[in-house]
């Protein structure tokens, strides 16, 4: 067996600040895409619901339209075609978030949309007869049963940006990927390197899961007060 069919991780430890750097980047990029995600989420979310109909209409283009497309054609197209059709200059790291977070915010529009409609609407109602504003309706009533139901789904796509920004190397964004093919290919290491990415990954993936778990846990304690708040206030109501 020849010396270099040998399994060395050698290479990988005197990579292992450009790796890291790499794997910072990338999670860099997945947090900041996930976050802008819910932003556009919750507006697009809010136009689905609206009953103004062209802004249900627009929404609803917008959700299609994002969640139907591939994630390497839309960071060829935002990269890319932007570039000519707009005459803009997007740095690829900037081209990087913009398209994770397009993508993500369609998923999550639906994902909100239907947190929001899974709250019993009985609810609504009786807040509503006893006095109870919108403002304190979403905050005691809908918000917290909302959040309940749609943070598992909402971790999940935390983790696919994770997973996703490996795709990101195709247009020159240093992440962990990109370095891991680069440094593979200089030290002829291809399963020494790529093991280690992938299990830089699947550890990332594992903190993001157990950080939804442990809020999952705290928002299930949130609906719970909410629900006792909410029967105590129509307790008062008195029967005619």
């Amino acid at each position: 067996m020849s010396k270099s069919a040998n399994f060395d991780l050698k290479p990988v430890f005197d990579s292992f600040g450009l790796l890291m750097h790499g794997f910072g980047l990338a999670m860099y990029i997945a947090a900041v895409s996930i976050i802008l995600a819910v932003a556009l989420g919750i507006i697009v979310a809010l136009m689905r619901l609206s009953s103004f109909a062209p802004a249900r209409w627009l929404a609803f283009a917008y959700t299609q339209l994002f969640r139907g497309l591939a994630l390497y054609v839309l960071i060829i197209w935002v990269y890319f075609g932007l570039a000519v059709a707009l005459n803009i200059n997007l740095a690829p790291i900037t081209a990087g978030i913009v398209t994770l977070a397009l993508l993500n915010s369609g998923y999550l529009s639906e994902t909100f949309r239907s947190g929001i409609l899974a709250v019993d609407r009985g609810q609504v109602e009786a807040a509503t007869a006893i006095g109870l504003s919108k403002a304190q309706i979403f905050r005691s009533v809908v918000g917290p049963q909302a959040l309940r139901k749609i943070a598992p789904a909402t971790g999940n796509q935390f983790v696919d940006a994770i997973k996703d920004s490996a795709i990101l190397s195709v247009i020159g964004v240093p992440e962990l990927m990109h370095e891991t093919q680069r440094l593979a290919q200089y030290y002829f290491r291809p399963f020494e390197f790529y093991t280690f990415a992938g299990a830089l990954y699947f550890l990332a993936v594992l903190g993001v899961s157990y950080l939804f778990r442990i809020l999952e846990r705290k928002l299930s304690n949130k609906t719970v007060e909410s629900k006792r708040f909410f029967s105590f206030q129509t307790s008062q109501i008195p029967n005619n």
